[in-house]
């Protein structure tokens, strides 16, 4: 025979909401009610006010931390935890970033070496300029420079 099925207390939402926001991780709330944390986690789905609670009580600790470290930053003059606010909500990196900011990426692909006869044919052909080449280098196009 099965176990019997394990319910919340009355109390469960407002004391898991407590423990949430005093920093309690899904382990620390499951030992406080004497139960595993896969138990936990199948109350935290099947009760969605348990779930509710577990959400605000984690806000209610991440406001906490972001409002302590934000009083250290600007009114304390604590430049490590203005530095880390910067960089985890705004996006902030460290160093000169305006090298890369308007750089123009340019590839050039160029040709395999010729072999000697190539190039001796190469170099006995008229290129001009305007991308008119005489019948001797016609088969080497990509010596021709054309113009806009």
């Amino acid at each position: 025979m099965a176990a019997p099925r394990k319910n919340p207390p009355n109390n469960a939402a407002s004391e898991i909401e407590t423990l949430a926001a005093t920093g309690c991780s899904v382990v620390g709330i499951a030992t406080h009610f004497n139960i595993g944390d896969e138990l936990l986690a199948r109350w935290l789905d099947d009760y969605p006010a348990l779930k509710q609670a577990f959400k605000a009580g984690r806000e209610r600790e991440r406001h906490a931390l972001h409002n302590a470290l934000y009083i250290q930053a600007v009114d304390k003059g604590n430049a490590a935890a203005a530095m880390f606010l910067l960089k985890a909500r705004h996006g902030y990196r460290e160093g000169d970033q305006s090298d890369n900011a308007n750089r123009v990426a340019i590839t050039f692909n160029l040709p395999g070496a010729l072999t000697s006869e190539q190039y001796a044919l190469a170099k006995a052909a008229k290129v001009t300029i305007d991308g008119n080449a005489s019948d001797s280098a016609k088969w080497l196009p990509t010596l021709t420079t054309e113009r806009s």
